[in-house]
């Protein structure tokens, strides 16, 4: 019984990746990818950073938090996340030594978003360590794939280059606005939803009347 329960949670945590991303089906933290993600290297950055908040504010709760008073919880989480900051700064630093300048407040945004602050308290308390790292890990691979493709699409149109090397002759610099950064993550939550769409649909077809089709 408990095996399963374990397999199942396993399966949860891997939709975070594409069926539940939490970016595009959840909308969690579409602002800081808008304003934020305007090249390649700014979503490798934010995806490093996110990841390096996410796991160990989410195994914290897991073994530690549900051990706390409510009143102090939140506040241990969001101390820890505000701590995850400063190994991400070095981390990323190795990217570009202006990479969080760059970023501004976003990385900070990051920190007392959602997953951290809420869904630590709501879920990963109620988890195992060991699944609340798989959990956070899923849940940073679904941002990562959004933050590394949204950066890629706005440097591209935006400069027609791709980590600061140019590739093609691209001016349309409108593309690295808030406004576009919207529009982009509407499309792409569009698409993730159009797939979905495509693997029900077999499913939905009762059996027998798939020769009437």
């Amino acid at each position: 019984m408990i095996a399963e329960k374990e397999k199942n949670g396993f399966k949860e945590s891997l939709a975070y990746i594409f069926s539940r991303n939490p970016v595009l089906v959840l909308g969690l933290v579409i602002g800081q990818l808008a304003a934020g993600d305007t090249t390649l290297q700014n979503g490798v950055a934010l995806s490093i950073t996110y990841l390096l908040i996410t796991v160990p504010v989410l195994v914290f709760a897991s073994a530690i938090g549900k051990k706390l008073p409510d009143w102090l919880k939140i506040v241990c989480y969001a101390v820890l996340s505000a701590a995850m900051l400063l190994p991400a700064y070095f981390i990323c630093g190795s990217i570009s030594a202006t990479i969080f300048d760059s970023l501004g407040i976003y990385p900070a945004l990051l920190a007392v978003s959602t997953v951290p602050i809420v869904y630590s308290s709501k879920f990963a308390e109620k988890q195992k360590p060991s699944l609340a790292a798989v959990n956070g890990l899923c849940i940073s691979a679904g941002f990562a794939i959004t933050a590394i493709l949204l950066g890629a699409a706005r440097e591209f149109f935006g400069s027609g280059s791709l980590w600061g090397f140019k590739i093609a002759e691209a001016s349309f610099s409108a593309v690295k606005l808030p406004f576009w950064g919207f529009i982009l993550l509407g499309f792409m939550a569009a698409i993730i939803n159009w797939v979905k769409d495509i693997i029900k649909r077999p499913e939905e077809i009762p059996v027998g009347e798939e020769e009437n089709l």
